[in-house]
C-alpha cells in the first residue's frame, strides 16, 4: 500500500489518512509529493490521478483519489480499526446504515465546513500578501469558522465523538483544527469547553500521536 500525499504530513487531508492508518495498524509506504515543484503535473503521476492532485492511495492494483473517499476506504479495508461507528442512541442512530451515514456527515461538514473556512481566513489574514487580500471573505470566513465550531460545541455537549463512536468523522475534524489551532490568530476552541475536551480526547490518541510524530510542525 502506497499513500502520496503532502510534502508536508500535517496537511489536514495527509494528516486525517495517516491517522486512520496508524489506528488501523496498516503498513504502507508514504510517497511525498512536491506541489512546489510541479510533481502532480508528471505523467507519472496523472496516470495514478489525471486530475492532477493529491492524496493518492495505491493498495494493490486498486487506486484511489480524494480523501475522504480514501478515508473510507481505510475504515472498510481495516474494520478491526472500528473506523465507522456503530448505531448509538446517543448520536440518533439506530441502524448501521444511519451510523454510516452520520460518520459521512460529519466528514462533509469538516471537508467543506471548517477546511473551507479555515483557508479562507488563513488566506486572506495570514498567509497572502497584504495587497492581495480581500477583507470581506475573511470576515466572512471567520464568522463561518465560528459557526460552524458553536455546532460542534452543542453536539459535543451531548457525546463524546461527533458520530457517536470514535470515527473517521474525529479523524477528519480534529485534522483540520489542528491545523486552524496552530495558524489562525483566534484558537477555535477558545471559550468552547465541549469542543476543547472532544479535541484533547482524539489527539491523545497514540495513532494520533504517532502521525504527528513523524513529521515537523506545520
Amino acid at each position: 500500500m502506497k499513500l502520496h500525499g503532502h510534502v508536508n504530513r500535517r496537511s489536514p487531508n495527509t494528516l486525517k489518512l495517516r491517522a486512520a492508518l496508524a489506528e488501523a495498524g496498516a503498513d504502507y509506504e508514504y510517497v511525498v509529493v512536491n506541489l512546489d515543484a510541479g510533481e502532480q503535473k508528471r505523467p507519472v503521476f496523472l496516470a495514478l490521478n489525471p486530475h492532477g492532485k493529491i492524496p493518492v492511495l495505491q493498495d494493490g492494483d486498486f487506486v484511489l483519489a480524494e480523501s475522504d473517499a480514501i478515508l473510507w476506504y481505510i475504515a472498510e479495508r481495516f474494520p478491526e480499526a472500528r473506523l465507522v461507528p456503530a448505531p448509538s442512541a446517543a448520536a440518533g442512530t439506530a441502524t448501521a446504515a444511519e451510523a454510516r451515514a452520520r460518520a459521512l456527515q460529519w466528514c462533509d461538514f469538516a471537508s467543506t465546513g471548517l477546511y473551507q473556512a479555515y483557508l479562507d481566513v488563513y488566506i486572506h489574514t495570514v498567509r497572502a500578501a497584504p495587497e492581495k487580500r480581500v477583507s470581506w471573505i475573511g470576515e466572512a470566513a471567520a464568522q463561518k469558522m465560528d459557526r460552524l465550531m458553536d455546532v460542534m460545541e452543542t453536539v459535543l455537549a451531548g457525546r463524546d465523538h461527533l458520530a457517536g463512536d470514535f470515527s473517521i468523522a474525529d479523524l477528519a475534524a480534529a485534522a483540520v483544527l489542528q491545523t486552524a489551532k496552530a495558524r489562525l490568530p483566534r484558537d477555535p476552541f477558545a471559550e468552547r469547553a465541549h469542543a476543547a475536551a472532544w479535541y484533547a480526547r482524539v489527539t491523545a490518541r497514540p495513532a494520533w500521536t504517532a502521525a504527528n510524530g513523524e513529521a515537523p510542525a506545520p
